[in-house]
């Protein structure tokens, strides 16, 4: 394969160096259908249509070097970046990538990572060693409970597996947060934790929830202060409704104890001291540092070196948690927002979310996002 970088489709190299730098966003590369999801098919053209077009997508090493002012770029440099640590992308995406010369950098939630035994990829399939319905389960990711619901099961990349694509020099593994929670925002709610169908994979809380508890409204871990349900009301909620998945399903079947739960609640909220009360300023910083120094240190010691990239969930961070991150020795900073990345950018890097379209669209983007002016611009259009 010819390393060659032929002239992009856009206009003339800037022989310079880079101005900005394109960071793509995926998430899923699987063949069900998500809105964060894109095709194998798909991912596979936009990697061949990037090298086609002189793209090359480098490593994560190398651009942290660039994004903390320390190193220049090459034109037509990009980061491939990944997501939450799904299986898929060590399944489908690790073998596409290597396949047409590129990198990529997977932002692993640390704590969904297990131990286990490497197992078959895209190239097993390529190599005929297995056939294609062998591989694991990446296409079908909701299981049938026993119940009645289907529960969303994504899969994950256990750390064999890791290693193995960092051994080769592909993907770089990176921070993603450890648990990538949420917390409750405010004593406002809707509804109640129940058994049921589960959508989203990421739909946890930062807090011991029983079956029962309100569904207070949430927001991203790291981006804000948590509201903490009154104890006495979570021991109240215990008590009165079964916390085994199958007795507190049966328990949300009957209308009447339902009510009874719903009383329940109007009492506490009725009192002077409500439904509970905001987290204190050191509990706050307390929990933060939690999950990003667990995050740091599980990361250095299954990998075998100390990580600095760090992809906030959601993208929502505040400053107290970046100087927390700091602290645990993460210097280069993703978010979720549009726009240019010039050189020294680290502290926050902007992404474009890759979607399951065609190459065209995808080499547009990259040529916008190379050209900061282009970048700034067409990120307030999307606003």
């Amino acid at each position: 394969m010819s390393a060659s970088r032929p002239a992009a489709p856009f206009g003339p190299s800037d022989s310079s160096g880079l101005k900005s730098l394109p960071v793509l966003m995926y998430h899923y590369v699987s063949r069900k259908k998500n809105s964060i999801a894109v095709h194998p098919d798909t991912f596979e053209a936009h990697c061949r249509a990037m090298r086609r077009s002189g793209w090359t997508g480098i490593g994560l090493a190398e651009a942290e070097a660039y994004l903390l002012g320390e190193t220049p770029l090459p034109p037509r440099s990009a980061l491939i970046t990944f997501d939450d640590g799904f299986l898929d992308n060590y399944v489908y995406a690790w073998p596409i990538l290597k396949k047409y010369g590129h990198k990529g950098v997977l932002f692993a939630v640390a704590g969904k990572l297990e131990q286990g035994a490497p197992r078959p990829t895209l190239d097993d399939v390529l190599a005929g060693r297995i056939r294609e319905d062998a591989l694991p389960r990446v296409d079908a990711p909701y299981v049938r409970h026993e119940l009645g619901f289907d529960e969303r099961k994504d899969l994950f990349c256990n750390w064999d597996e890791a290693r193995l694509m960092e051994a080769d020099g592909t993907m770089a593994v990176a921070a993603h947060s450890h648990w990538h929670h949420a917390v409750f925002a405010k004593p406002e709610y809707t509804g109640f934790h129940a058994p049921g169908h589960r959508s989203r994979t990421f739909d946890r809380v930062d807090f011991a929830v029983p079956w029962g508890l309100p569904a207070f409204a949430q927001r991203p871990a790291l981006l804000r202060r948590a509201f903490v349900p009154d104890p006495q009301l979570v021991d109240a909620i215990r008590a009165l409704v079964p916390q085994d998945k199958a007795g507190a399903y049966a328990f949300f079947q009957d209308s009447g104890k339902v009510r009874e739960l719903e009383d329940l609640v109007d009492a506490f909220a009725a009192t002077p001291a409500g439904l509970g009360k905001p987290e204190s300023d050191a509990d706050r910083t307390a929990r933060m540092t939690r999950e990003l120094a667990a995050c740091a240190a599980t990361l250095a010691d299954e990998l075998g070196h100390p990580v600095r990239s760090l992809c906030w969930p959601w993208g929502a961070y505040c400053d107290e948690a970046r100087d927390i991150a700091r602290i645990q020795g993460f210097s280069v900073f993703f978010a979720t927002t549009m726009g240019p990345n010039p050189p020294g950018c680290a502290a926050h890097v902007h992404r474009f979310k890759a979607k399951d379209k065609p190459a065209s669209w995808l080499l547009l983007r990259l040529f916008l996002y190379s050209h900061p002016w282009l970048a700034r611009l067409y990120a307030k259009m999307r606003l």
